[in-house]
């Protein structure tokens, strides 16, 4: 098989032979979220620190970094393992992504067509992902995270969809999501910004399609380090 690894500053590379996806030398390597400082660390925080967003409100969502001293390459399957809480409402549609952010913090991206017209850039502004690359998403209702069991792996786990398990008042809850596979290539000093929220972060893959809103309402809470040390994991491949 071939994958590719993207810089998003056009020194991609593309049609690099592997004998599996992931490459044998990926090891999924989790980074913890960290209230308090809104990182992404290597080591659990101690100590529990909840952050929440309000679903109205403006932002609806709550970030964490990780800036890379060194050459550092992502191949394979990220995934979210979140301890999370829904107040005032009893279900929660999470939203993830996974982006790069060059050293200054900028947002990068790339058109994966030829086609880079004004037009292409009004489709791409709020979706036709399919279009344009804006980095790794996934999603779930937070009542449908019940996991099969035999499918399941650590990389990339497997929802079997066939309950609803609403929230109580106050109860927290372990979910895990998973993202979009990735080839992604960071600099030293560049950046990697995990997003989570109520709203599509990505809008729709394909142009033209009505953008999905979530039933959300209340306020959604990410609990992180003690005992609800909430993570991503990432795919590094060693050097």
């Amino acid at each position: 098989m071939r994958y590719s690894l993207l810089d998003l500053e056009g020194g991609d590379r593309i049609d690099i032979p592997a004998d599996q996806f992931p490459p044998a030398d990926s090891v999924p390597t989790k980074f913890y979220l960290d209230g308090r400082s809104r990182a992404l660390t290597i080591t659990a925080p101690g100590a529990e620190v909840p952050v929440a967003y309000t679903v109205a409100a403006n932002p609806d969502a709550v970030s964490f970094l990780t800036r890379f001293a060194d050459e550092t390459v992502l191949a394979g399957y990220p995934k979210a393992r979140l301890f999370v809480e829904a107040r005032d409402c009893d279900d929660m549609d999470i939203f993830v992504l996974v982006q790069k952010l060059d050293a200054y913090g900028t947002p990068l991206e790339a058109f994966t067509v030829p086609n880079q017209s004004a037009i292409a850039h009004d489709l791409t502004d709020r979706g036709a992902t399919i279009l344009k690359y804006k980095g790794s998403d996934g999603r779930l209702r937070v009542s449908l995270r019940h996991l099969d069991e035999t499918l399941s792996t650590d990389e990339v786990p497997t929802h079997t969809f066939d309950r609803v398990e609403k929230l109580a008042p106050g109860e927290i809850v372990e979910i895990e999501i998973d993202l979009l596979p990735v080839g992604l290539v960071f600099h030293p000093g560049e950046q990697l910004r995990f997003v989570v929220s109520s709203r599509n972060l990505l809008g729709t893959m394909m142009p033209g399609i009505r953008e999905y809103v979530g039933a959300n309402s209340g306020q959604h809470v990410v609990h992180t380090g003690g005992e609800h040390a909430s993570y991503l994991q990432l795919p590094l491949q060693s050097r």
